[in-house]
């Protein structure tokens, strides 16, 4: 499949309005209301077929909302977003700006995790990309941060996402040179449409990964109170 962009059209005044009608990703946080990693895992609130095509969300609290690209780059390729429609960093609250900080790590760590379940973060590369207008590359105007897998030469997903033992060893992935360096590191590449029932599955396991980091970082009562307002600030 091409890797041309369909550019989404902006929306007039969009620093200073919530909601753009015309934005898939305005669309997908209305529908998709906040949600407590503690119980995002098969939860109703959460179905994919709310919407079409479906949307898999593994993340979704006041602030921000993460979900599966529809086009991935690689497998368990995630868009990072603020719920409401800002069309550049430079127009991000201060606390949306602070909620985004304290969950991309965490939200990396549970992909990769979900992605490549044996092997650890230490050892597992990934691609973080945020492009700003469309002379930059961004395809919807609505802040995004694209976390992108990069799994080993060779790599060959367990039969259990949750298995750690007997774990395989792969060679390091190399430094990429000339054209094809430049295109992992501006996320680009040829694309595939997402496959919904492979999605299904994956999901669940990030939403897993989620659950266990966040109550493992911030705790059982952060956990559950995480899609409010301030529950970070303790």
């Amino acid at each position: 499949m091409s890797d041309r962009p369909v550019l989404v059209p902006e929306t007039p005044t969009h620093s200073a309005q919530d909601f753009s009608p015309d934005c898939p990703f305005c669309i997908i946080a209305q529908t998709y209301g906040p949600t407590s990693p503690l119980s995002a895992e098969h939860n109703s609130d959460l179905d994919p077929e709310k919407l079409d095509p479906p949307s898999f969300v593994l993340f979704s609290n006041e602030h921000v909302v993460a979900f599966l690209d529809i086009m991935p780059l690689t497998r368990g390729h995630v868009l990072v977003a603020p719920r409401r429609h800002r069309v550049k960093v430079g127009h991000l609250s201060p606390d949306e700006s602070a909620e985004i900080g304290r969950v991309l790590p965490l939200i990396a760590r549970s992909v990769t995790r979900a992605v490549m379940p044996d092997i650890p973060h230490d050892e597992a590369d990934y691609n973080i990309v945020q492009n700003n207008g469309p002379g930059a590359a961004q395809v919807v105007p609505h802040v995004h941060f694209h976390i992108v897998p990069r799994p080993p030469p060779g790599y060959v997903q367990p039969r259990s996402s949750t298995s750690t033992s007997l774990r395989k060893q792969y060679p390091p992935n190399t430094q990429p040179t000339g054209y094809k360096r430049t295109m992992i590191l501006f996320g680009r590449g040829m694309r595939s449409d997402l496959d919904d029932e492979e999605a299904a599955a994956l999901v669940e396991d990030m939403r897993r990964c989620i659950r266990e980091d966040w109550t493992s970082t911030f705790g059982e009562d952060a956990a559950s109170n995480a899609s409010k307002r301030g529950a970070w600030k303790v």
